[in-house]
């Protein structure tokens, strides 16, 4: 049995679960309470996920994860190379980073997912996050106007997205690093989505099989 532990919010897990939905791997879905620290440790010997457990192999690096995910997934739903555009994105994105992260915390212990499903496992991510951002979620909500902006601007700024339309529905490494990122995005109400930029949201969830956030942004 493969099992993958996960958040269903996390970036990084989200690049775990994308790879094994296109590659077609058969896997359980155990999606870990946030405050649970033991698991991890019982695990890895830390507190971080995802988190894959191959039969007797055990492996923790999201990255780690994605390239055991595409040896042991179908061989002819090939992955395309990596190329400049991951970094490209992440440039055009880094000065609204710290707005990003604002909108995003603010919001995502509120629609519903099981990571949060506890008053202590939303506490715990509450108590990280306050401290990494510098105020409350209240507070940072309450400052949504002037958080959106930087992030609009880096959605109209951004490099072109090749849609897995155009590369034969083929998804690419450059996916595995943008779409997690993008998807957080989408529980943002109020944000300025260029088409091009939900086209290569959509396209990418279907491919992988996994869902966004739209319709639940606050």
């Amino acid at each position: 049995m493969t099992r993958i532990y996960i958040y269903d919010h996390c970036p990084f897990c989200v690049r775990a679960t994308m790879v094994a939905g296109y590659k077609k791997v058969p896997f359980q879905r155990e999606v870990l309470l946030n405050d649970d620290e033991q698991t991890c440790f019982d695990l890895i010997g830390k507190k971080m996920l995802p988190v894959l457990q191959h039969g007797e192999q055990v492996i923790g690096e999201s990255l780690d994860i994605c390239q055991k995910l595409d040896e042991i997934g179908d061989a002819e739903r090939v992955i395309l190379p990596q190329t400049a555009l991951a970094e490209q994105f992440s440039e055009a994105f880094s000065a609204a980073q710290p707005a990003n992260w604002k909108l995003n915390f603010a919001r995502v212990t509120r629609i519903g997912l099981p990571e949060f499903a506890t008053d202590s496992a939303r506490d715990y991510f509450r108590g990280k996050k306050e401290e990494m951002i510098g105020e409350t979620f209240e507070e940072a909500f309450a400052k949504t106007d002037e958080y959106l902006p930087p992030v609009n601007q880096a959605l109209a700024n951004l490099p072109t997205l090749t849609l897995p339309s155009e590369r034969e529905g083929r998804l690419s490494w450059d996916d595995v690093m943008i779409f997690p990122m993008l998807r957080s995005l989408t529980l943002v109400n109020g944000l300025e989505w260029p088409e091009p930029v939900r086209n290569y949201l959509n396209e990418v969830a279907d491919l992988t099989r996994l869902d966004l956030y739209f319709d639940r942004a606050i």
